[in-house]
């Protein structure tokens, strides 16, 4: 991993609002690109904010920022960004290296959901994050939230639709970034398909197949997750609870 610490001296009054704007903007819009928060801190008398980011390589730094200006995300919060740059009074990089191994095991969870309608079309967002590519609707699971619950969620917020799960399509795990990934079948039950304020556009269903995915999918990871699952074959999936034992939902 290449580490950057980033120094912001800012006026004190301003802290609430660009605090505000880290949390709404620019955390989700980093993490999206592949880029990890180590840590966040403030000084005690809220003059100076400290953050610490990991990138996968250098030539991932070295990309990012135009990457990220690309996005749809960053181009519409660039009126609060603008707002904001007056608390700032200057900002500082560091390129940083670790004196040892102090790895701790950490993995995230995300979901994802294959929703077809009755005409065969598969249901896909476009994430003002990843503004070049279309994907399955989804996202990483909440403190205390199961994958199923998870996954509905994800599909709700992100195109305002109700699904059920039916069942477990595809799972992986990526060794870079940590995130196990779960991609379910779900059917809709309800809610009125729409964008998403803030997190999505372009909801909706689309004629993809394995002979145009390339058309609507340009991630390789996120274009792995649907012909997985537009392959239909279901795996067995457990939710259960523990101490005592009791099986919520078998997937079969």
């Amino acid at each position: 991993m290449f580490e950057v610490k980033t120094e912001i001296k800012i006026i004190p009054d301003g802290f609430e609002s660009t605090n505000a704007y880290f949390h709404n903007h620019v955390l989700n819009n980093y993490l999206e690109l592949g880029v990890k928060l180590i840590g966040r801190w403030v000084n005690e008398d809220y003059t100076v904010i400290t953050e610490i980011w990991g990138y996968i390589d250098e030539q991932h730094y070295r990309d990012f920022f135009e990457m990220r200006k690309k996005t749809v995300h960053y181009k519409n919060s660039l009126p609060e960004k603008l707002a904001n740059d007056k608390w700032i009074i200057s900002k500082k990089e560091m390129v940083i290296q670790p004196t040892g191994d102090y790895k701790q095991d950490l993995h995230l969870v995300s979901t994802n959901v294959y929703v077809k309608n009755n005409h065969g079309e598969v249901l896909l967002v476009r994430s003002l994050h990843r503004s070049d590519t279309l994907e399955l609707p989804g996202g990483r699971l909440d403190k205390d939230e199961d994958v199923v619950s998870g996954a509905i969620r994800e599909v709700k917020e992100e195109t305002g639709l109700d699904v059920e799960i039916t069942g477990l399509l595809y799972s992986s795990h990526n060794i870079t970034s940590g995130v196990i990934n779960f991609t379910f079948c779900g059917n809709v039950i309800g809610g009125m398909l729409q964008n998403a304020p803030g997190e999505t556009v372009d909801a909706g269903f689309y004629p993809v197949t394995k002979a145009n995915v390339d058309k609507f999918v340009t991630l390789s990871f996120q274009k792995q997750r649907l012909l997985k699952a537009m392959e239909e074959t279901p795996q067995k999936f457990d939710l259960y609870e523990n101490r005592p034992f009791k099986l919520v939902h078998s997937y079969e």
